[in-house]
């Protein structure tokens, strides 16, 4: 991952927004269970993630986007502004497992090296925050597909593999 970090979570960030720009306004205050998050807080938690993830490695503390505004137009700014920001910080050239980063993860505190901040914290919270956006628009009836979660799969839109 050294060298491409900037890149990979430009991805990351460009799946996330085509998944929410196919989700109808409607069902951006659902969500899976009434104890979870709604589609649109997942959304808007899984964008905070890219940065929660890169400014620690820059040796400094993540500037967040989430803003208070709600709504399909709120998260898909939040996104492009994330992504715009990402853009104009440095090249991250080298993970360095010397330094040592600190965060909290629900109710924990963590100390982590950066490669594990980096692949046990932020890009599988990421994930998580993205599935959960994923399913609910799933669940809901919207036409996403693993090609809008990955960007590399693709299928006729018609297919299933367990219908016949």
């Amino acid at each position: 991952m050294n060298g491409h970090i900037k890149q990979l979570f430009k991805g990351y960030l460009l799946q996330l927004e085509t998944i929410v720009n196919k989700v109808p306004p409607e069902l951006f205050s659902e969500s899976l269970t009434d104890d979870m998050f709604s589609l649109e807080m997942n959304a808007k938690i899984a964008a905070n993630f890219v940065l929660r993830g890169y400014y620690p490695l820059l040796g400094e503390e993540a500037v967040l986007l989430m803003s208070d505004e709600v709504g399909k137009a709120a998260v898909v700014s939040q996104i492009i502004a994330t992504r715009e920001l990402l853009e104009t910080l440095p090249e991250i050239r080298c993970i360095d497992d010397s330094k040592v980063i600190t965060d909290k993860a629900g109710f924990s505190e963590i100390e982590v090296c950066q490669s594990d901040f980096i692949h046990r914290y932020i890009v599988p919270n990421y994930f998580f925050h993205m599935g959960i956006v994923y399913a609910i628009a799933k669940s809901n009836g919207v036409a996403v597909s693993k090609g809008d979660f990955d960007g590399l799969h693709s299928y006729p839109a018609d297919f299933s593999f367990v219908s016949s």
